[in-house]
Parts: C-alpha cells; sequence; structure tokens
C-alpha cells in the first residue's frame, strides 16, 4: 500500500519532483499543502504514514489527528515548530538536517557583523542622499583591535569562530553543552554575562527554546561596552527585541545584523526599521542554491532512512 507523505508547508521549491523521485525508493506519495496555523494543518492533514514541515506548526492536536504518523521530518535545522514532548509521548520520531547550510551561516553572520562594524548601511545611505565622506563611519574601530564573541559553540558557531580569527585580536566564546572541541576555535569564558562583558561584537548561535526565548535581554546587553554589537543568525524569539530598540535609543548598542525576528515577518512599522545602524535580512542566511537543494534531498532521505530501518541523518526523538 502506497505511504502517504505530507507537507505541510514548503517555499524553497516551486516544484517538488526531487522528492517525490526519492519518495518512490519506499512506495510513498507526496501530499502537498501551504499551512500556515495549526487549525490550517487540521483541516488538511488526514492519516500520513509522515509529515514533512518547514515552518508550520506540528502541535499535540495536529499529531493526535495524524493517526498512524510514524515520522516528523524538519526541512531545516530547529525544531521549535514541532511538539517534542508529545511526538516522544506518541512514539513519532523527529528528525532534521543540521548540516546542510553551516557554511552559508557562517558566511551571512560574518557578513553582518562585517557589515555592521564598517558601517556600511549608513554610509551606503548617505552615498544615495547625495552625500560624501566618512561622516557616517564615526565612529569606526580597527578589526584587529576588537574582540569578536560567539554565544553558542555548536557546528555554526565554531564556522563563525573559525572565520573570525583571522579578522580580531581575539574571539572568545560560551556554550553551557558544548564539550572540549571548542578549545580548537575559540576561547572558551565561563558564562554568557562574561562573554557579554568582554566582547565588542557578539554571534548568537543558540537554539530557540522555552529555556533561552529572550536569553539576550536587557540585562545581557548592559554588561556590554557602549557601542557594541551584535548579530543574530539563529532564532529571533532568543533576542529580545525591545531591548535591543532600547539599546540602539541609548547608545548602548553602536548597531545590530539580524537575519531572524520576533515576530516574523519583521512588521512594517517596527521600529528597528527606524535604525540606519540596523541591519535587517529576512531570514535568508541558510540560502544558496546548493544548500536549498542539500535540503531538499535530505528531509526526504531521513524519511527514506526511517522506513528503511536504517539511522536518519539526525533523529532527536
Amino acid at each position: 500500500m502506497t505511504k502517504k507523505v505530507f507537507v505541510t508547508d514548503y517555499t524553497i521549491a516551486d516544484e517538488m519532483d526531487i522528492e517525490q523521485q526519492m519518495l518512490q525508493e519506499i512506495d510513498a506519495e507526496l501530499v502537498r499543502a501551504q499551512c500556515g496555523t495549526e487549525e490550517e494543518v487540521l483541516a488538511q492533514i488526514g492519516s500520513p504514514d509522515a509529515i514533512i514541515t518547514q515552518w508550520a506548526p506540528v502541535t499535540r492536536r495536529v499529531l493526535q489527528k495524524a493517526n498512524g504518523c510514524r515520522v516528523v521530518s524538519r526541512n531545516g535545522i530547529g525544531v521549535d515548530n514541532i511538539d517534542l514532548a508529545a511526538c516522544k509521548d506518541l512514539g513519532i520520531a523527529v528528525t532534521n538536517i543540521p548540516g546542510y547550510c553551516i557554511p552559508e551561516v557562517a558566511d551571512h553572520a560574518m557578513a553582518l557583523a562585517l557589515a555592521c562594524l564598517r558601517k556600511l548601511q549608513p554610509t551606503v545611505d548617505s552615498v544615495r542622499a547625495g552625500e560624501w565622506g566618512e561622516g557616517p563611519m564615526k565612529p569606526t574601530r580597527r578589526l584587529e583591535t576588537l574582540t569578536f564573541g560567539v554565544l553558542g559553540l555548536g557546528r555554526i558557531g565554531r564556522a563563525v569562530a573559525n572565520r573570525a580569527r583571522p579578522f580580531f585580536a581575539e574571539v572568545i566564546g560560551f556554550d553551557a553543552y558544548a564539550g572540549g572541541e571548542v578549545a580548537e576555535v575559540t576561547r572558551r569564558v565561563e558564562s554568557a554575562e562574561a562573554l557579554f562583558c568582554q566582547a565588542d561584537i557578539i554571534s548568537i548561535h543558540i537554539p530557540g527554546t522555552a529555556e533561552t526565548a529572550k536569553m539576550v535581554n536587557s540585562h545581557l546587553l548592559g554588561l556590554m561596552k557602549p557601542g557594541s554589537t551584535i548579530v543574530n543568525t539563529c532564532r529571533g524569539v532568543v533576542v529580545d527585541t525591545d531591548a535591543v530598540v532600547a539599546a540602539l535609543q541609548t547608545g548602548q548598542l553602536g548597531g545590530c545584523g539580524l537575519d531572524v525576528h520576533d515576530p516574523e515577518p519583521l512588521p512594517q512599522d517596527h521600529p528597528l526599521r527606524d535604525f540606519p545602524n540596523a541591519i535587517l535580512t529576512p531570514h535568508v542566511a541558510y540560502y544558496s542554491e546548493e544548500s536549498v537543494l542539500e535540503a531538499r534531498r535530505q528531509t526526504v532521505e531521513n524519511i527514506v532512512l526511517f522506513f528503511q530501518g536504517k539511522e536518519p541523518i539526525s533523529r532527536l526523538v
């Protein structure tokens, strides 16, 4: 009997020909939807054997209604849109693809960091306005005098640290869970507070969970040197956006580079849009032609491997 793989939502491909071809190996076919809310998923879910999800919420109610589902495959790294506890209770496996865009996100984080520190956005804006001169760059520090901090030393955080080493005086990092491998790329400090006290710029690479929600808040930002910079390419929820706005207003933050936001999309009237020293990109750090193709293949490969009784690329539940 042909298996059903329900796709809650998908934005990185117009056609899913690659996915359908791969699923033939386990006699499965795609049932494709474009859901944005729990209610939309509930209305269309049916009784699939597997679920592929990008951003749509896969809640306990969804999983209970998806009678017979055996595996949820996240088309991405973070799994904050999937109820992991419910999956565990119901015996449903959860997979993700943590390695598909490491170089892209690390490159994007460094691009934001360098653009902020060299004040490219306000400088470009001044040229477009007919002005000429170094005024918008003042004050700008020499990069090799600065300390670069990394919050979260998983694979992407370590890749960013490696990229930062040639530019900065020192690279430091904090991760409550990372092992000894981080010593190869950074000096590890004892706490998040120590990181924010010592670094001139911090790139954030932690998962978006209930535990990390608004972890980067007014307390941590207040510990930074006046005029410091933060970059976030992981999840918007880990940063208290109101605290960032306040820190930009007072000059405690000299700039920020944000690819992820809370909420997303960033509302048109959001105050962050008013700061020329806030470089904002629309959650695209993952993107390249190569990473998209890899994501499509690996998302389905996890399902194929699961139904073949083999270990998926990355299984979380």
